[in-house]
Protein backbone atom coordinates (compact mmCIF):
# COMPACT_ATOMS: atom_id res chain seq x y z
CA UNK A 1 0.00 0.00 0.00
CA UNK A 2 1.51 3.28 -1.01
CA UNK A 3 0.67 6.04 2.21
CA UNK A 4 0.61 9.80 1.54
CA UNK A 5 -0.30 12.60 3.89
CA UNK A 6 -1.63 15.58 1.55
CA UNK A 7 -3.35 17.38 4.84
CA UNK A 8 -0.37 20.24 4.17
CA UNK A 9 -1.87 20.63 0.56
CA UNK A 10 -4.29 23.40 -0.51
CA UNK A 11 -6.91 22.46 -3.42
CA UNK A 12 -6.06 20.53 -6.01
CA UNK A 13 -2.94 19.48 -4.22
CA UNK A 14 -4.91 16.42 -2.81
CA UNK A 15 -5.86 15.22 -6.52
CA UNK A 16 -2.60 16.59 -8.02
CA UNK A 17 -1.08 13.82 -5.81
CA UNK A 18 -4.00 11.31 -6.15
CA UNK A 19 -3.72 11.60 -10.05
CA UNK A 20 0.42 10.95 -9.95
CA UNK A 21 0.42 7.57 -8.31
CA UNK A 22 -2.78 6.32 -10.41
CA UNK A 23 -0.29 7.36 -13.26
CA UNK A 24 2.26 5.37 -11.42
CA UNK A 25 0.49 2.26 -11.69
CA UNK A 26 -0.50 2.28 -7.53
CA UNK A 27 -3.53 -0.25 -6.76
CA UNK A 28 -3.82 0.44 -3.35
CA UNK A 29 -3.25 4.01 -1.89
CA UNK A 30 -3.49 5.59 1.52
CA UNK A 31 -4.15 9.19 1.76
CA UNK A 32 -4.61 11.37 4.62
CA UNK A 33 -6.55 14.61 3.86
CA UNK A 34 -7.24 17.92 5.73
CA UNK A 35 -11.36 18.32 5.33
CA UNK A 36 -14.48 17.41 3.72
CA UNK A 37 -13.36 19.12 0.59
CA UNK A 38 -10.91 17.77 0.23
CA UNK A 39 -12.06 13.98 1.10
CA UNK A 40 -15.31 14.90 -1.88
CA UNK A 41 -12.67 15.88 -4.58
CA UNK A 42 -10.76 13.39 -4.14
CA UNK A 43 -13.17 10.87 -3.63
CA UNK A 44 -14.75 11.81 -7.23
CA UNK A 45 -11.52 11.89 -8.79
CA UNK A 46 -10.93 8.72 -8.03
CA UNK A 47 -14.44 6.82 -8.80
CA UNK A 48 -14.33 8.86 -11.99
CA UNK A 49 -11.03 6.70 -12.42
CA UNK A 50 -12.73 3.37 -12.09
CA UNK A 51 -11.17 3.12 -8.53
CA UNK A 52 -13.37 1.62 -4.71
CA UNK A 53 -13.18 4.57 -2.06
CA UNK A 54 -13.51 3.83 1.51
CA UNK A 55 -12.93 6.92 4.20
CA UNK A 56 -13.31 7.41 7.74
CA UNK A 57 -12.53 10.24 10.09
CA UNK A 58 -8.61 10.56 10.90
CA UNK A 59 -7.32 10.14 14.72
CA UNK A 60 -4.66 13.15 13.51
CA UNK A 61 -7.29 15.42 12.31
CA UNK A 62 -9.43 15.23 8.89
CA UNK A 63 -10.01 11.88 6.79
CA UNK A 64 -8.24 8.91 6.22
CA UNK A 65 -8.89 7.70 2.88
CA UNK A 66 -8.16 4.42 0.85
CA UNK A 67 -8.58 4.25 -2.84
CA UNK A 68 -8.39 0.59 -4.45
CA UNK A 69 -7.58 0.90 -8.25
CA UNK A 70 -8.76 -0.80 -11.09
CA UNK A 71 -6.59 -2.43 -13.87
CA UNK A 72 -7.06 0.94 -15.94
CA UNK A 73 -7.46 3.44 -12.86
CA UNK A 74 -3.94 4.56 -14.66
CA UNK A 75 -5.28 5.92 -17.87
CA UNK A 76 -6.80 9.49 -17.75
CA UNK A 77 -10.42 10.05 -18.17
CA UNK A 78 -12.59 12.58 -20.85
CA UNK A 79 -13.74 15.49 -18.61
CA UNK A 80 -11.50 14.76 -15.37
CA UNK A 81 -9.92 18.05 -15.71
CA UNK A 82 -12.90 19.59 -14.49
CA UNK A 83 -12.12 17.82 -11.28
CA UNK A 84 -8.67 19.88 -11.18
CA UNK A 85 -11.13 23.06 -10.77
CA UNK A 86 -10.98 24.35 -7.30
CA UNK A 87 -14.41 26.04 -6.97
CA UNK A 88 -14.32 26.52 -3.11
CA UNK A 89 -18.25 26.97 -1.71
CA UNK A 90 -18.70 29.93 -0.02
CA UNK A 91 -20.66 27.84 3.00
CA UNK A 92 -18.65 24.25 3.35
CA UNK A 93 -19.62 23.57 6.68
CA UNK A 94 -19.05 24.60 10.39
CA UNK A 95 -15.08 25.31 11.41
CA UNK A 96 -14.56 23.06 14.56
CA UNK A 97 -11.66 23.24 16.79
CA UNK A 98 -9.97 20.01 18.02
CA UNK A 99 -7.75 20.02 21.09
CA UNK A 100 -6.06 16.56 21.98
CA UNK A 101 -3.07 18.12 24.25
CA UNK A 102 -2.70 20.66 27.15
CA UNK A 103 0.03 22.50 24.49
CA UNK A 104 0.39 24.19 21.78
CA UNK A 105 3.36 23.05 19.53
CA UNK A 106 6.22 21.33 20.29
CA UNK A 107 9.06 22.14 22.57
CA UNK A 108 9.18 23.84 25.93
CA UNK A 109 5.80 23.23 27.52
CA UNK A 110 4.72 25.84 30.05
CA UNK A 111 4.95 27.99 26.80
CA UNK A 112 2.61 25.44 25.01
CA UNK A 113 0.37 25.85 27.83
CA UNK A 114 0.80 29.84 27.88
CA UNK A 115 0.44 29.64 23.78
CA UNK A 116 -2.93 27.48 23.89
CA UNK A 117 -4.29 29.58 26.66
CA UNK A 118 -4.14 32.89 24.38
CA UNK A 119 -5.21 30.93 20.91
CA UNK A 120 -8.51 29.73 22.48
CA UNK A 121 -8.99 32.98 24.00
CA UNK A 122 -8.90 35.06 20.88
CA UNK A 123 -11.51 32.88 19.29
CA UNK A 124 -14.14 35.13 20.54
CA UNK A 125 -12.47 38.62 18.82
CA UNK A 126 -12.49 36.15 15.22
CA UNK A 127 -14.91 37.35 12.59
CA UNK A 128 -15.90 33.91 11.95
CA UNK A 129 -15.60 32.21 15.01
CA UNK A 130 -15.82 28.16 15.06
CA UNK A 131 -19.15 26.39 16.10
CA UNK A 132 -17.24 24.07 18.68
CA UNK A 133 -14.04 23.20 20.11
CA UNK A 134 -13.57 19.42 20.69
CA UNK A 135 -11.22 18.33 23.42
CA UNK A 136 -9.68 14.38 23.42
CA UNK A 137 -7.58 12.09 24.33
CA UNK A 138 -5.55 14.24 26.99
CA UNK A 139 -7.11 17.40 26.11
CA UNK A 140 -10.17 16.70 27.93
CA UNK A 141 -8.33 17.56 31.15
CA UNK A 142 -8.69 20.80 30.27
CA UNK A 143 -11.89 21.05 30.87
CA UNK A 144 -11.65 19.36 34.10
CA UNK A 145 -11.58 20.56 37.77
CA UNK A 146 -7.83 22.26 38.56
CA UNK A 147 -7.48 23.34 34.94
CA UNK A 148 -6.13 26.99 34.54
CA UNK A 149 -8.28 27.82 31.16
CA UNK A 150 -11.77 26.65 33.18
CA UNK A 151 -13.44 30.91 33.31
CA UNK A 152 -11.84 30.60 29.53
CA UNK A 153 -13.47 27.83 28.30
CA UNK A 154 -16.59 29.24 30.40
CA UNK A 155 -16.35 32.50 28.48
CA UNK A 156 -15.97 31.08 25.08
CA UNK A 157 -19.19 28.79 25.59
CA UNK A 158 -21.01 32.31 27.03
CA UNK A 159 -19.87 33.54 23.86
CA UNK A 160 -22.10 30.57 21.94
CA UNK A 161 -18.77 27.99 21.20
CA UNK A 162 -19.50 24.93 22.30
CA UNK A 163 -17.33 22.57 24.54
CA UNK A 164 -17.48 19.50 23.79
CA UNK A 165 -15.38 16.92 25.66
CA UNK A 166 -15.22 13.00 24.82
CA UNK A 167 -16.51 10.77 27.35
CA UNK A 168 -14.41 7.70 26.71
CA UNK A 169 -11.36 9.90 27.32
CA UNK A 170 -12.85 11.51 30.62
CA UNK A 171 -13.84 7.45 31.68
CA UNK A 172 -9.90 6.38 30.77
CA UNK A 173 -8.39 9.18 32.30
CA UNK A 174 -10.95 8.87 35.82
CA UNK A 175 -12.50 11.84 35.15
CA UNK A 176 -16.03 11.70 34.66
CA UNK A 177 -17.23 13.24 37.77
CA UNK A 178 -14.68 16.14 37.40
CA UNK A 179 -15.89 17.69 34.23
CA UNK A 180 -16.51 21.71 35.10
CA UNK A 181 -17.50 22.73 31.37
CA UNK A 182 -18.84 21.74 28.37
CA UNK A 183 -20.74 18.40 27.66
CA UNK A 184 -19.82 14.97 27.31
CA UNK A 185 -19.90 12.86 23.64
CA UNK A 186 -18.97 9.65 22.36
CA UNK A 187 -17.02 8.59 19.21
CA UNK A 188 -20.09 8.32 16.94
CA UNK A 189 -20.88 12.07 17.78
CA UNK A 190 -17.13 13.22 17.77
CA UNK A 191 -17.56 11.07 14.09
CA UNK A 192 -19.91 13.03 13.34
CA UNK A 193 -19.15 16.42 13.88
CA UNK A 194 -15.65 15.93 11.92
CA UNK A 195 -17.62 15.08 8.81
CA UNK A 196 -19.59 17.60 8.62
CA UNK A 197 -16.94 20.26 9.27
CA UNK A 198 -16.08 22.37 6.86
CA UNK A 199 -12.68 23.56 8.52
CA UNK A 200 -10.74 21.54 11.16
CA UNK A 201 -8.03 23.45 13.45
CA UNK A 202 -5.67 21.79 15.23
CA UNK A 203 -3.45 24.31 17.11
Amino acid sequence: MKELDVRHLACPGPVLALRDLLAQGETLIHLRVADSLALSNVTRFAKTRGADVQSAPDEGGGFSVEVAAGSDSSTARSGEDALLVCDIPQTVGPTIIQVTCKVMGHGDDDLGELLLRSFLKTQTQLETKPSAILFYNDGVKLCCQGSLLIDDLRGLEADGIEIIACGTCLNFFELAGQLEVGRVTDMLEIASILEQAGRLIRP
